[in-house]
């Protein structure tokens, strides 16, 4: 796979993390309607988006695994990059919102419990995404010995699971509904040179059908096919989008997708309490923009500049 390719691939992922933090933006009730009817929406697609390519990134790590202790030192790996940094995270939350709410008893064993076991119930309920896409990676050389045996059988996995009604345990249910979306990116990996011809010749129709139903909102379409539209949209604007100056930016955004995802909500939030509690400003227009770009940009500056020179962070959060 070429360099070309792997900039319009950041430049899609770019986009999908930037609609995760605006959906993040949800920090209270009294936001514009405007707002709360775009979140529902981009709510339809914006995940199922970027799990595709999260599966597409997979696949492009991933070197064969031909034994139990190959697997084993594959899943360290990725256990000491996903296991620390999500503990990290939810416990910070856990401090946080005590520190608000008051401490008792009772409402700490729930957090802890729900930290351990269903992730999105937790104080840090976004950290779900890191917390199955580590049960991806547990199955994923599964996967990939599938797509080498039949392509047909690991889609039809997919598609199977999503007529499994799963409760929240373990967040089986988000794991069983996105693992179609994972397993699709790993297909287009795999078929790379098919998948290409089909954005480049059929992305423009895609992407029309995608706008005009976001603009219209008059069918009851559901997530998964939303979801599943969104992905030839998205990935044709991406390639468009690379022709011109603010390609590079995008890009940018999407390599640093994961320590956005892990920090932006945690950024805003503390934000909006300094701006709406100690500066008393007015939840408007100008301070939603402002706390959106703090979403986007302060974890990687934070990455770049305080973690990554501290070493006991640089460790938890790699």
């Amino acid at each position: 796979m070429n360099k070309k390719r792997l900039i319009d691939i950041d430049i899609a992922i770019g986009i999908s993390i930037i609609l995760v933090v605006f959906g993040h933006l949800l920090l209270d009730r009294s936001l514009p309607e405007w707002y709360i009817k775009s979140r529902e929406l981009i709510y339809k697609f914006h995940m199922p988006l970027f799990m595709f390519f999260s599966g597409f990134l997979m696949a492009i790590s991933y070197k064969p695994i031909s034994n139990r202790v190959d697997y084993m030192r594959f899943i360290k790996k990725k256990a000491s990059k996903f296991i620390p940094a999500y503990l990290f995270f939810s416990i910070l939350f856990l401090v946080l919102e005590t520190l608000r709410y008051g401490f008792t008893y009772n409402q700490l064993k729930i957090d802890l419990l729900d930290i351990i076991f269903s992730p999105s119930k937790a104080p840090a309920g976004f950290l779900w995404y890191i917390y199955i896409l580590f049960q991806y990676y547990l199955i994923l050389p599964l996967i990939m010995w599938l797509v080498n045996k039949n392509w047909v059988y690991v889609l039809a996995l997919g598609i199977l699971f999503q007529f499994f009604k799963f409760n929240s345990i373990l967040n089986l249910d988000l794991f069983s509904f996105y693992l179609l979306f994972i397993i699709l990116g790993i297909l287009a990996f795999k078929f790379l040179d098919l998948y290409y011809k089909l954005i480049t010749k059929f992305g423009w129709l895609f992407l029309l059908v995608f706008v005009g139903l976001l603009i219209s909102n008059v069918f009851v379409i559901t997530k998964l096919i939303l979801g599943l539209i969104s992905i030839p949209a998205i990935h044709y604007l991406a390639i468009q989008i690379e022709k011109i100056k603010i390609s590079d930016k995008l890009a940018k955004i999407g390599r640093y997708s994961y320590y956005i995802y892990l920090m932006n909500t945690l950024v805003m939030g503390v934000l909006y309490v300094v701006f709406i509690t100690y500066f008393k400003l007015e939840l408007s227009l100008f301070v939603l923009l402002a706390l959106f770009l703090c979403g986007i940009f302060c974890p990687i500056f934070i990455y770049n500049y305080i973690i990554k020179k501290i070493p006991f962070l640089n460790k938890i959060i790699q």
